[in-house]
């Protein structure tokens, strides 16, 4: 029975609340408040008098809801206030939960980042906000104005400025829009899951366990993923901080000792001081934790904390009907958490002056009291220290406390208690009809299977809609609301923990069916994933989606756990894809804010490693069953799917995990299964732990380090020259050629991925549009931008082959592997820690590291097809293999030079083989190496040889091996390839002469980056206007200098230098620091990075930090002096620009000078850059040039050249290039 708020004998107000079911809104049926509920009403009151809507959201348990009422919503004077000026609208959070969403993240965006409940938003009309703050006292005080002088000013505000608040309400409403929109998916896999276990130990409370500082709530999604992680890994870490944690919430006060329960967070870090409100989803969620918690580590102190909670949950949450209230009131009596709190002389009147002394000892209940002067029950000492200072034993001081908490508990009762929120929410229901199955399951108590079969029965019947959908909420026998999200998504996860707990098929069944109806209202087949709401329900001011999780774990996570458990019970892929696609939709989110996503997280790790399948067939009861059900009951196995058959109930039902298992000789059997592949029945419980530790080897194929489906296919000859057919004959005649001998056609510009990510819009733009302005080859590799890169193509090409623009077969996707950086070397190192380390890995420097061997090689590979999405890689190379010949040359233990390249060729040899047998499981089509030292001179000790590469690929393959492309550095500049023999058995031979001759199809990168004579030269014309002064920089050095004299005289020796940083003297030394550069500048990009990225960044922050830092007399000097200094410190980078600009613009005049003698009349005007790309592409034995186009722009002014003619003579011109000076240096130097 709810303990709404009883009304006077004869009410002053009665309001339109009270024809509602919510406790919450029935709490304020009696406020002089004209409330409405959210409805069609107040809407088209709001319209029709054209005013603004005041929306109060609150909840029935929240304590400052509680203040506020009485405050304020029971004030007559504040109340008309209300009621002149505004349509009030009261809202239930717990009922509305999108109205909730919307409004909390307009909320968050007008107070920064804050918000809570009460939540207080002003709306235009239709809907739009404005305005928007938490809890407002009354009369102005805290430091924030009262109600009373804000609902005045809003009314003035609306009044005189209208339209300018109409306009700021429509620019967040857009601000909100653009925020909901998803971003492309992306694939997330185990590096997500470290990179959440990462982040939780980098917060992790030692001391107290839980993460970060107070409040504390329960991370029950953080402890249960790092559960997963431990168990995936090993990670003692991990498992430390789940036990610490689970340890410490439960002795400390926010656990309900006397009666079972958690409040719903800590207002301490220690977990003492409660917000004493205690909610269904929370205590859901911890009974599920702290039974993995006892199956991870056997300990029965976690076991006990999970029972209680559910005792608690049946004997208090359960209605009569079966269904389960949702929450209960942090007041009672008017006072927050006075029904939970103690005295001694209130224990010791009940136990007795012995008894009640030795409990008080034991939960911390003292005179002086530690919260307000009473005690919060908690244990911070244990039953053995606490016995061994009263003198007694521990079993007696175990028998005072059972037998104490049962009478405090039985007096308790008789206390006022808090408010009973017994609305019962389909959501939350589901997840504890899903924790009390999993308390049957695990702890083997009937009576919890009875409460979630009820309670499931109850929600399928009274909650179902007649179109069989489901009502969001029921109370008093009124079922009303469309269901959310939510609703059907924790109601079907509830029903398949039901199903595996005690095998009644029809909740599986009904699982199914939500989950399909779950698809079709709920599911954005645009961006992937589900809306919180259906397709039918109101119209809002927008569709609000949510991947993160909160309070509660996301609706959109949770939807693809049921998706995803169902899809292996059922063997549907359909429902598989469907989970993988709800992630992927916030993968790139996941990537930045991984333990954000936890529950998304859980669910990767539950389709990376697929379930074990389990199907336990006997009679319930029976001795041999019952035995076999415990065996894997306390065994912990998340990623699991449990099917049951009682062979004396008739025939097995028809699910794909039951076919053809029946009992063994009459004996119940335990059948353990992969893919519905299954080992010999288990019919001895003793056998159970080995034939689940027996869980097999997956095959290269099957392993996967990221959940994206890969998609099939691969480039073919056929597919490729039709792709170059279309585009010849729409003008890029002259765009394609052969890639070697490989049969497939490629374009002649490719789309080089170094320095392209998944996070800039730019950059998928860009690749989209190369790929359908007719570029039919991708160059990319494991470490672009750590991975991001791979994402980018994997994304982009899903996209793009998923809806037909552009064929599978008609792109060749080549990446490369080799380096160890970013998220590779943390995974290399941490196998180095744990004494698995990578076998020949090569220790460059720090933060690079390289290796040729094949278990890192298979690894990598993996992780690129993860990445990308591919079943089969098109051409994968080594990643600059003279890593090893670079380090080696440093070690004068390695041998002589000979030594080093026969050592050289053997790794090659290994990881040639290795390729080999990759073809041949069609992971990847063919194979080579991408080496800037393949085209550098024969002596160098860092040289790496075609002929070399050829020899180990006939060795490690024979004469039809799969060596088939080279990927090498050419620009105008250095043109090694063409013009220097280094190379074939006598050495005499420049690299694309010998390619051509072995059908190597030859990639070359770097076509507009050249390093001459150590300095970068960018072969692209360069715009001088704008680009700074033509005035020397000598000047304005000498001004800045005495400037900066002049700061640490008079302002430096005056601040206090930071702990181990840099000191204020040295805050301001450009002068110094860009006369050191000047002579070094190699052209305007490179001073665009030194300016950009370097000084304006760190001038801005410094002027930041002393503006706001310096008071005084001191912050007068500090404006003064930097009033004169930035005007001059801009002066100085101006003249710095100009210069780069003009000797950028040098060289290129240099270069076009050498270039025109060579190049058409007709081509005389074209950019320099276009120019540069003509003279690669028209190389003989070039198949493609790989140009970083990272910007549309850069793809429409390269994809030019496909148009072009090829020149006939190109060999004159890189001769001509040798003469070119660049600064002091020849290049033919």
């Amino acid at each position: 029975m709810s303990d709404v708020k009883a009304p006077e004998a004869t009410p002053r107000h009665t309001n339109r609340l009270i024809h509602e079911t919510s406790p919450y809104l029935l709490q304020h049926a009696h406020n002089p408040v004209d409330w409405y509920p959210w409805g069609d009403e107040a809407l088209a009151r709001a319209k029709a008098e054209n005013k603004p809507i005041l929306l109060s959201i609150g909840y029935s348990a929240c304590h400052w809801c509680h203040v506020m009422e009485r405050e304020s919503f029971e004030s007559e004077e504040i109340a008309d206030l209300m009621n002149r000026h505004f349509v009030t609208i009261k809202v239930d959070r717990e009922e509305r939960p999108d109205l909730d969403d919307i409004y909390m993240t307009a909320t968050l965006a007008l107070n920064q980042g804050q918000g809570g409940w009460p939540m207080t938003v002003f709306l235009t009309p239709d809907q739009r906000p404005f305005f928007a703050g938490t809890y407002f006292p009354p009369t102005d005080r805290f430091g924030r104005p009262g109600f009373a002088t804000l609902l005045a000013r809003i009314a003035a505000l609306w009044e005189e400025q209208r339209e300018s608040l109409q306009q700021q309400a429509e620019r967040l409403t857009a601000y909100l829009t653009e925020q909901a929109r998803p971003a492309p998916d992306a694939n997330v896999g185990e590096a997500e899951i470290r990179a959440a276990v990462a982040q939780l130990a980098q917060t992790f409370d030692k001391t107290y366990g839980g993460f970060g500082p107070a409040p504390k709530f329960p991370p029950s999604t953080a402890l249960s993923l790092l559960l997963r992680s431990h168990r995936r890994t090993g990670d003692a870490q991990a498992l430390s901080m789940v036990r610490k944690t689970l340890e410490a919430m439960a002795q400390g006060g926010m656990y309900d000792h006397i009666g079972g329960g958690f409040s719903r967070y800590s207002t301490d870090e220690r977990w003492l001081v409660p917000h004493f409100e205690k909610m269904l989803y929370d205590n859901a969620q911890l009974t599920k934790v702290y039974l993995e918690g006892f199956q991870a580590t056997g300990d029965a102190f976690f076991a006990r904390i999970a029972r209680e909670i559910l005792d608690y949950i049946l004997r208090e949450m359960t209605g009569p009907e079966g269904g389960f209230s949702s929450a209960t009131d942090a007041d009672s009596e008017g006072e927050e958490g006075k029904f939970f709190v103690w005295t001694p002389r209130e224990v010791e009147a009940i136990l007795g002056p012995e008894e009640g002394a030795w409990f008080c000892a034991a939960y911390d209940i003292t005179e002086e009291g530690n919260w307000e002067g009473k005690s919060i029950p908690n244990t911070p000492r244990s039953a053995e220290r606490v016995a061994s200072r009263l003198g007694i034993g521990v079993p007696q001081l175990q028998r005072c406390i059972e037998a104490g908490r049962a009478r405090l508990y039985e007096v308790r009762q008789r206390r006022i208690p808090p408010g009973l929120d017994d609305k019962v929410l389909t959501a939350w229901n589901g997840m504890m009809i899903g924790a009390m199955a999993e308390g049957h399951r695990v702890l083997c108590d009937p009576r919890y299977l009875a409460g979630a079969a009820r309670a499931a029965d109850f929600l399928l019947t009274t909650l179902r809609r007649p179109d069989g959908g489901l009502f969001r909420t029921s109370r008093a026998g009124k079922a009303h609301l469309p269901g959310y999200l939510e609703d059907y998504a924790f109601l079907a996860e509830g029903l398949v923990d039901l199903y595996e707990a005690g095998g009644d098929v029809r909740y599986l069944r009904e699982a199914e069916r939500l989950a399909e109806r779950m698809l079709a209202d709920f599911g954005d087949e645009a961006g992937g994933g589900f809306f919180d709401t259906a397709a039918a329900h109101e119209a809002l001011i927008l569709r609000h989606r949510e991947g993160a999780d909160s309070a509660i774990p996301s609706a959109n996570a949770v939807a693809a756990s049921a998706l995803a458990r169902l899809s292996f019970h059922l063997d549907r892929s359909d429902l598989r894809d469907a989970a993988v696609r709800a992630i992927s939709a916030y993968g790139r989110a996941i990537t930045l804010h991984p333990r954000a996503f936890c529950k998304s997280l859980a669910v990767v790790d539950f389709l990376l490693e697929g379930p074990v399948e389990l199907a336990l067939v006997g009679t319930p009861g029976e001795a041999g069953f019952e035995a076999l059900r415990q065996e894997v009951a306390r065994r912990y196995l998340p990623n699991r799917i449990l099917a049951h058959h009682d062979p004396a109930a008739g025939p097995p039902v028809d699910l794909p995990l039951l076919r053809g298992k029946g009992p063994v000789d009459g004996k119940a059997a335990l059948y353990v299964c992969r893919n519905f592949a299954c080992r010999a029945p288990v019919t001895d419980p003793a056998g159970v732990e080995r034939v689940l530790a027996e869980r097999g080897t997956k095959t290269a194929e099957e392993v996967r380090t990221g959940i994206a489906t890969r998609r099939p296919g691969r480039a073919t000859p056929e597919g490729t020259a039709a792709r170059a057919r279309h585009f010849q004959q729409t003008g890029a005649l002259h765009g394609y050629g052969p890639l070697g001998s490989t049969g497939l056609t490629v374009s002649r510009l490719g789309f080089g991925c170094y320095r392209v990510d998944d996070e800039t819009p730019e950059h998928r733009e860009a690749l989209i549009a190369a790929l359908q302005a007719g570029c039919t080859l991708i160059d990319t590799s494991t470490n672009y931008t750590d991975g991001g890169s791979e994402r980018l193509v994997g994304s982009v090409l899903a996209e793009l082959t998923g809806d037909g623009r552009v064929p599978r077969d008609a792109v060749v996707v080549v990446s490369k592997i080799g380096y160890v950086q970013g998220e590779n070397l943390a995974l290399a190192q941490e196998r180095e820690a744990a004494g698995k380390p990578f076998p020949e890995v090569v220790k460059y420097m720090d933060g690079c590291w390289h290796c040729l061997h094949p278990e890192f090689l298979r690894d990598q590979l993996t992780r690129s097809l993860d990445r990308l999405q591919l079943e089969t890689l098109d051409v994968c190379l080594l990643h600059n293999p003279e890593y090893f010949l670079s380090d080696a040359k440093q070690r004068p233990a390695s041998g002589g030079l000979e030594t080093i390249r026969e050592e050289f060729s053997r790794r090659l040899r290994e990881a040639f083989a290795f390729f080999e047998t990759q073809v041949a499981a069609g992971r990847i089509g063919w194979y080579g190496v991408s080496s800037n030292t393949a085209v550098v001179p024969p002596d160098d000790p860092e040289a790496t040889s075609l002929s070399r590469m050829l020899e180990a690929a006939r060795t490690a393959g024979g004469p039809g091996h799969h060596f088939r492309v080279l990927e090498v550095p050419m620009n105008l500049f250095e043109a090694g390839a063409i013009l220097l023999p280094n190379t074939g058995p006598d050495g005499t031979r420049a690299v694309l002469e010998l390619a051509a001759e072995a059908g190597i199809g030859l990639l070359v990168n770097r076509p507009l980056n050249a390093f001459v004579g150590g300095r970068l030269v960018r072969l692209a014309d360069v715009r001088l206007e704008g680009e700074g002064t033509g005035a020397s920089p000598d000047e304005s050095l000498r001004q800045v200098a005495a400037l900066e004299e002049e700061y640490r005289t008079r302002i430096a020796s005056r601040l206090q230098a930071p702990q181990g940083g840099t000191p204020p003297a040295d805050w301001f030394r450009w002068a110094d620091q860009l006369s050191a550069v000047r002579g070094h500048l190699q052209g305007l990009d490179h001073w665009r990075q030194i300016e950009e990225q370097m000084i304006a960044p760190m001038v801005a922050q410094l002027v930041r930090m002393l503006d706001g830092r310096l008071t005084g007399p001191m912050a007068g000097i500090w404006q003064g002096w930097r009033d004169r200094y930035l005007p001059a410190l801009d002066s100085l980078l101006q003249a710095f620009r100009g210069q780069a600009a003009r000797q950028g613009q040098a060289v290129s005049d240099a270069v076009a000078a050498a270039l025109s003698p060579h190049l058409p009349l007709l081509r005389a005007g074209e950019s320099l850059s276009r120019k540069a790309l003509w003279v690669l592409a028209s190389t003989p034995g070039v198949s493609c040039v790989l140009l970083g186009m990272r910007h549309p722009a850069y793809v429409k002014d390269g994809m030019t050249i496909h148009g072009w003619p090829p020149l006939q003579d190109v060999r004159p011109i890189y001769e001509a290039m040798r003469q070119v000076r660049v600064g002091r240096d020849l290049v033919a130097q």
